[in-house]
């Protein structure tokens, strides 16, 4: 879902969104090794979401709500606007 915002606010958006991950306990990687956007994968037994680093914010952020569905979020604490927007589906 597009929401209208500049890219300061998706980039300070991002860094929440980064935020609840380190609280699912997902560590977050960006390279320019990929050809594909990324996706939440198991490195040596730990989660990690693999971005490419030359998305847009915006990009980034939809990649991580969509790799994250499904996570069990009512046991985080998360600002708002943070669990609205992992919400969509």
């Amino acid at each position: 879902m597009r929401t209208r915002r500049t890219k300061k606010e998706w980039d300070l958006f991002l860094e929440e969104l980064k935020e609840a991950l380190r609280k699912m306990e997902i560590d977050y990687r960006e390279t320019s090794r990929i050809r594909s956007k990324g996706a939440l994968c198991s490195v040596r037994g730990k989660r990690v979401l693999i971005v490419n680093r030359h998305l847009s914010s915006e990009d980034k952020a939809e990649l991580l709500r969509v790799e994250t569905v499904g996570e069990d979020l009512e046991s985080l604490y998360l600002k708002p606007e943070v669990r609205e927007y992992l919400a969509l589906r």
